[in-house]
C-alpha cells in the first residue's frame, strides 16, 4: 500500500444565499447550500479512486474545491504533505504545475479561437518553461502520445471529433508532467467506442507516467473498468468509500446497492429482472434531512424500538410522513377531488388518500394509526397529523447522524459498524424510547 498523495480532512463547500448586502442590513439569515459537507478520503500514490454518485451530489464541487478552482467553507486538503489551502505566491504556482484537471465537456472546456498547439502549450506559456519552439515540440509529442497525428497542432476545436478533442485536454493536462490529475467525467459526452479508447489511453498514460488519479462519473461500468478504490457520494457526503471489487460484490450501504442494483445488465437470464429504483426524490441541499441524509429514500429503514412492520409498508409510512412534514399534500386539492367541497364527510377523504399513499397491507394497529393521522389532516390539522406519525414510527436514522469510521471499506450507516461515539448515541436513543404506544416519546 502506498502513502497518499492527496489527503481530504472534513472539506465543505457552501453556497450562501440571501447574502447580499441588502440582506445583511435588513438581518435576513443567510441560506446554506451545501453541495459538499464533511468529505474525507485519502488518494494514494499512483492509484485511482473513483467517486460516483447521482448527478447533483457535490462530485464536482469536490473535485473543483480540493484543486482550489473554488475557495472552501470548512476543512483541509493536503498534497504531499503541504496543505493547499494555504499555499501562495511560488508554493501554489508549484501546487498548480504538480495537479491538473481535464473536464467533462470537450466541446466548452477549449478555447474555440485557439489552435491545438497552443492549448496544449498555454500551461507551459503560463509557468515560463522552455522558449517557443520547444513547447511546439513538446506540444506535438504530446498529440503523438495521446493518439493524434503532430500534424494536426495547427487545426481548431471545431475540426476535431468529441474523442479527439478530449484526447488535446489530456494533452494539455500532461503538458507540464503533473503527477495528480483530477479527471471530471471525462468520457460521459463521448460513444461507447470513442470511451473506450480514452479509458485505454488514460490506463496507459497512467502506466508510463506514474499518474495519480481522481476519477469523477457516474456511470458505474467505467468507473469500475478504472478505479483501484471507489468512493461513493449522496447528498454532499462520502457514504461509502473501499476497493473496487468490494464496493462493487459486496456494498455495505443502502444507497450503493440501491445504485448496483439499478445498473442494466447484458446476461441473458436477467432479462426479466424487475429493476428495484430508489424511491422518492433527492433532497434538496439547502435542507437537508437530519440524522442519515439517505434516510428519506432508504429502503433498509430501522424501525424503531418494538415496532415490528414490514419493510415496505414501513418504507410507505415513512415516505408518507415525509410528505405531511414538508407540506406537500394539498388538503383542499384532495377535498375537491373526492367531490364534497364542504367537507362533510371525512370518510371519502380517508378513504382516497388512503388508497393513493399506501400500496402495502399494514397491521392492525398501525392501520389505525394512519387513519388517525388522515383524519386530523382531513380537518386541516397538519401538525396534529404528523405528530400522530411521528410518534409511533420516528427511526433512530433521523435522529443520529452516522459516520464514516475508519477502515479498508466504511459506510455511513447505522446498520453497520459506526464509531464509538456514534454506536452509543444510537444505543442512547433506543433505550430512551419505550415500545410505540405504550409512551413514545416524540421529541
Amino acid at each position: 500500500m502506498t502513502d497518499p498523495l492527496v489527503t481530504v480532512d472534513g472539506l465543505e463547500k457552501y453556497y450562501y444565499e440571501n447574502d447580499t448586502l441588502l440582506d445583511r442590513l435588513t438581518g435576513a439569515e443567510p441560506e446554506a447550500v451545501q453541495a459538499v459537507d464533511g468529505v474525507s478520503f485519502e488518494v494514494r500514490e499512483g492509484e485511482t479512486l473513483g467517486v460516483v454518485g447521482e448527478s447533483g451530489c457535490g462530485k464536482s464541487t469536490l473535485a473543483e474545491t480540493l484543486m482550489r478552482l473554488r475557495d472552501p467553507t470548512g476543512g483541509s486538503v493536503t498534497f504531499d504533505g503541504e496543505p493547499v489551502f494555504e499555499l501562495s505566491g511560488g508554493d501554489l504556482d508549484a501546487f498548480r504545475r504538480r495537479a491538473q484537471v481535464m473536464f467533462q465537456d470537450p466541446f466548452s472546456s477549449l478555447d474555440p479561437r485557439m489552435t491545438a498547439g497552443e492549448i496544449i502549450t498555454e500551461p507551459l506559456a503560463i509557468h515560463d518553461v522552455g522558449t517557443s519552439a520547444e513547447r511546439r515540440e513538446r506540444a506535438e509529442s504530446l498529440l503523438e502520445e495521446v493518439g493524434l497525428s503532430a500534424d494536426q497542432i495547427d487545426r481548431y476545436p471545431h475540426e476535431f471529433s468529441g474523442g479527439q478533442r478530449q484526447r488535446i485536454g489530456f494533452a494539455r493536462a500532461l503538458a507540464i508532467d503533473p503527477e495528480f490529475i483530477v479527471l471530471d467525467e471525462p468520457v460521459s459526452a463521448l460513444d461507447v467506442s470513442v470511451q473506450a479508447q480514452v479509458l485505454n489511453l488514460l490506463a496507459d498514460m497512467q502506466a508510463e507516467r506514474d499518474l495519480t488519479y481522481l476519477f469523477i462519473a457516474h456511470d458505474l461500468s467505467v468507473v469500475r473498468h478504472i478505479s483501484d478504490r471507489v468512493a461513493v457520494m449522496y447528498l454532499g457526503k462520502v457514504v461509502e468509500i473501499g476497493p473496487t471489487e468490494e464496493i462493487f460484490e459486496d456494498p455495505q450501504h443502502p444507497y450503493t446497492k440501491a445504485l448496483l442494483e439499478s445498473v442494466p445488465r447484458a446476461d441473458t437470464e436477467e432479462r426479466s429482472r424487475t429493476v428495484e429504483t430508489i424511491r422518492g426524490d433527492v433532497p434538496s441541499p439547502r435542507n437537508p434531512p437530519s440524522g442519515c441524509s439517505f434516510r428519506t429514500r432508504c429502503p433498509e429503514l430501522i424501525q424503531p424500538p418494538g415496532l415490528d412492520v414490514p419493510q415496505a409498508a414501513f418504507r410507505e409510512i415513512s415516505e408518507f410522513r415525509t410528505r405531511i412534514e414538508n407540506g406537500n399534500i394539498d388538503v383542499d386539492l384532495r377535498w375537491e377531488q373526492v367531490d364534497d367541497p364542504d367537507r362533510e364527510d371525512r370518510t371519502a377523504f380517508v378513504d382516497s388518500l388512503r388508497s393513493e399513499a399506501f400500496d402495502e397491507e399494514l397491521p392492525a394497529a398501525d392501520e389505525d394509526v394512519i387513519l388517525e393521522a388522515i383524519r386530523a389532516l382531513a380537518d386541516g390539522d397538519r401538525e396534529a397529523a404528523a405528530a400522530t406519525l411521528r410518534e409511533r414510527y420516528r427511526s433512530p436514522c433521523e435522529a443520529i447522524e452516522p459516520a464514516l469510521p475508519a477502515g479498508d471499506h466504511p459506510s455511513a450507516c447505522l446498520l453497520n459498524e459506526q464509531p464509538d461515539e456514534v454506536e452509543t448515541a444510537h444505543e442512547e436513543w433506543e433505550a430512551s424510547h419505550d415500545a410505540p404506544g405504550v409512551g413514545a416519546s416524540s421529541e
